[in-house]
């Protein structure tokens, strides 16, 4: 092989040496036919918006290994998720601060469930999308042309130091069902016996109330989008030791899904969590 090797090294050179120098070992660019054209390739995406703000299935591709840049705040936050309507009538949200170095940055990617540790309890997921920053927990998703459904969770690793979380709903959750348009609205209620939460055995009831809340603009840091619609997730809890509540605002768009959300505080059941809530546990935005 080292001959071999030394042999064409010692081509190229020669034929590199003889295009430098002129001599004719067919370097010279053959002449150009009369139809040769140059077109340069456009790869489009396959996702064409109409920003109408309806989504359909279409407009809300699922890419494996696509990643998303998100800036997280934690908090105790101050946010405003009814944001204002201004001069036009159109109602605008402004999430453009602060500034998005200030906060810390995390990447979201849309996986396979082959080779998942979790695979074998969730046979009719397409995807494991993330459902915290950094995807520690993931939710095993399935697309059909009804929505987006969630059928559980379970910790990206399998033994993690905090613990393994698997949770395996009786029915799929409808997170985003389509088209997704304002007045949108589905309630499902599931449940899971002998779920595994942070490395303890539970068993849990869940009501998720999702309904499209909000179209308007979304300013954030990087980007004004147009058309957004802001999805309303309330999540209801019962566990046989204690209860729960959450409301969740998720500002979806057109060929980008998700853009921003916005998460409050955690209550019992018996609290009041109102959807105009001022102080929220977390926000994400899509930022560079």
């Amino acid at each position: 092989m080292q001959g071999e090797s030394r042999q064409l090294v010692w081509l190229s050179t020669t034929v590199l040496a003889g295009c430098v120098a002129g001599a004719p070992y067919g370097c010279e660019p053959a002449p150009a036919r009369e139809d040769d054209s140059y077109v340069s390739p456009v790869n489009a995406p396959d996702c064409r918006p109409n920003n109408d703000g309806v989504i359909e299935r279409q407009e809300m591709p699922f890419v494996l290994g696509a990643v998303a840049r998100i800036r997280v705040g934690s908090g105790p936050m101050d946010v405003d998720v009814d944001g204002y309507v201004d001069e036009t009538g159109i109602r605008r949200w402004d999430f453009s601060t602060p500034l998005p170095d200030s906060q810390p940055l995390a990447r979201l990617e849309l996986q396979t469930l082959e080779n998942q540790w979790f695979a074998p309890s969730f046979p009719q997921a397409d995807y494991a999308g993330p459902l915290t920053p950094g995807g520690r927990l993931l939710g095993p998703l399935r697309i059909d042309d009804a929505g987006v459904h969630l059928l559980g969770s379970a910790s990206a690793e399998q033994d993690p130091a905090e613990g393994r979380t698997l949770l395996v709903y009786d029915v799929p959750v409808t997170l985003y069902p389509y088209p997704l348009r304002e007045d949108a609205h589905v309630t499902t209620t599931a449940r899971a016996s002998n779920a595994v939460l942070l490395g303890l055995t539970t068993a849990l009831s869940d009501i998720y109330d999702v309904r499209v809340t909000g179209r308007g603009t979304l300013v954030l840091p990087d980007m004004i989008l147009e058309n957004t619609l802001r999805v309303t997730v309330r999540l209801r809890r019962t566990l046989v030791a204690g209860d729960a509540q959450q409301v969740t605002h998720v500002w979806v768009h057109e060929c980008l899904g998700e853009v921003a959300r916005v998460i409050s505080p955690m209550g019992r059941l018996a609290d009041t969590i109102p959807d105009s809530f001022t102080s929220a546990h977390e926000v994400w935005r899509l930022s560079l």
